[in-house]
């Protein structure tokens, strides 16, 4: 088992769905469309896609598999495919990563509400057990439960994994609601510090804000979650600035400059794991490795 180093900040990789959603045409598929499909049609697109982001500094990647678990897969005629989805996904990377690079499962939510009854704990539960166990198969070194807003769904999902897995994991929240200057929270308003909280009790691999909204705001994100002092490494995924519309395509605006001050200020206050979501390239992970290595 690999996991990421953390004597010092570790460079993390960026979004798949930018380098990949516009691959899907090739396959038959639309952009809107789940980029797993690749996993199963175009391993190779999925493969250059994690070598470009290690040849750009990565020393971690995340499996192609965010939409892995069976409530979003079956929105798009996968519902019997999350074995094969998966190990695909996880073995992709271990190829492109060999064993110099540790190789993170990526599990996004359900898409599924607790809170309305639509799903229950134990369907949760189980739906991470199958995905996990797929993407242990397939050779990960551990697991990145992402982009929750829900506490509670967070917590069904690691004790699925834990099913099933003994790897570390880690769980980032996306903090996307709220004033910044007042404490930004999740959709379902959770806060830094409740994240700390259930992470230490969980005994998490780490624990961090990925996706949100981008730039605005992580300076407070970040010192939410040391002052509540986690044990935990801490985790920062952002998206590459703010996203605006040019001619139906989602564009995000974050330059190099911007993406290195952001990299050194995390680094700076004690973030082991920085890295981009939506919005991301192998360009903006070279800044971030370029502007860690320049500051040692």
């Amino acid at each position: 088992m690999r996991i990421p180093p953390l004597d010092r900040p570790t460079v993390y990789d960026g979004s798949k769905g930018i380098f990949l959603s516009p691959t899907l045409s090739k396959v038959g598929k639309a952009p809107s469309d789940i980029t797993e499909w690749l996993n199963l049609l175009a391993p190779e697109i999925v493969l250059r896609c994690h070598r470009e982001y290690i040849e750009a500094g990565s020393q971690v990647i995340q499996t192609n598999s965010f939409n892995g678990n069976r409530f979003r897969l079956a929105k798009y005629g996968l519902a019997d495919k999350v074995r094969e989805v998966n190990t695909r996904a996880a073995q992709i990377a271990r190829q492109a990563a060999s064993n110099a690079v540790p190789v993170a499962g990526s599990l996004g939510p359900s898409g599924k509400l607790l809170i309305t009854e639509e799903v229950t704990a134990a369907e949760i539960r189980e739906a991470f057990a199958e995905q996990a166990r797929a993407l242990e198969e397939g050779g990960v070194d551990l697991f990145h439960i992402e982009t929750m807003a829900d506490i509670d769904e967070a917590i069904a999902a690691i004790e699925g994994v834990r099913s099933v897995s003994q790897l570390p994991i880690a769980l980032t929240l996306s903090f996307d609601t709220g004033n910044p200057q007042a404490g930004l929270r999740t959709m379902m308003g959770v806060s830094p510090a409740q994240l700390v909280e259930k992470g230490d009790e969980l005994g998490l691999f780490a624990v961090g804000d990925n996706c949100g909204r981008g730039f605005e705001g992580y300076q407070a994100v970040v010192e939410g979650l040391l002052a509540a002092s986690p044990r935990a490494a801490l985790i920062m995924k952002v998206n590459a600035g703010a996203p605006r519309v040019e001619g139906g395509e989602t564009i995000y605006d974050a330059t190099p400059e911007q993406v290195a001050e952001y990299a050194l200020w995390c680094a700076q206050r004690g973030v082991k794991l920085i890295g981009l979501c939506c919005g991301g390239t192998p360009r903006h992970v070279e800044a971030i490795a370029n502007a860690l290595a320049r500051a040692g």
